[in-house]
């Protein structure tokens, strides 16, 4: 009787395993209707990573708008002057559905940004919009064919982003004229 049990109860274990495996299976493939990448006229590929408040903002959150993803260090010199411009950059284009999402990848030691770390950059900067902690696993530092994550071309690295989240172009550098000249292109 105790070893008729057992052998019910593994096949109820196995047939509900299968079950939920077929059932998430499906899942999956309703909400991978479209492939993302990581060059220029690639899906922008989502991420979910946290802000000051420890809130989790997702990329995907932003589509409608035109996106300057920027991806700085808190110890960048660049990356720290590109923030100081953000406010200016926001109030030209901010009416025309536009966001600059910052995306700091390490804080002054080389870790990973703290909401602390974030509020303080926030408040160095003046900053209103929004401001993430990443990792460096979203980020690509090769150019070797083999595409892993966003380029990487230095501090900071910029993407261009549409509407309909299409990567349009990398920016590598701080030049406010070159960022301000891909967004004029993008919200003409």
């Amino acid at each position: 009787m105790f070893i008729n049990f057992i052998k019910f109860f593994v096949i109820f274990f196995l047939i509900s395993c299968v079950s939920h495996q077929k059932e998430t299976a499906a899942i999956n493939v309703a909400q991978e209707t479209i492939e993302c990448g990581y060059n220029p006229e690639d899906y922008a590929c989502n991420f979910t990573y946290f802000d000051q408040n420890d809130k989790k903002i997702s990329l995907h959150d932003f589509k409608g708008k035109v996106i300057l993803l920027d991806f700085s260090t808190i110890w960048c010199y660049w990356c720290n002057v590109a923030a100081m411009e953000e406010g200016d950059i926001v109030s030209n284009y901010g009416d025309k559905d536009f966001v600059w999402i910052t995306v700091l990848i390490e804080d002054s030691n080389g870790d990973r940004p703290s909401c602390s770390d974030l509020k303080l950059w926030i408040d160095k900067h003046s900053i209103t919009s929004p401001v993430l902690s990443g990792t460096t696993d979203i980020l690509d530092y090769e150019d070797d064919g083999i595409d892993v994550g966003y380029r990487n071309g230095g501090w900071p690295s910029f993407v261009v982003i549409s509407k309909d989240m299409i990567i349009k172009e990398y920016i590598y550098g701080w030049s406010k004229e070159k960022i301000m000249l891909s967004l004029d292109k993008e919200l003409k």
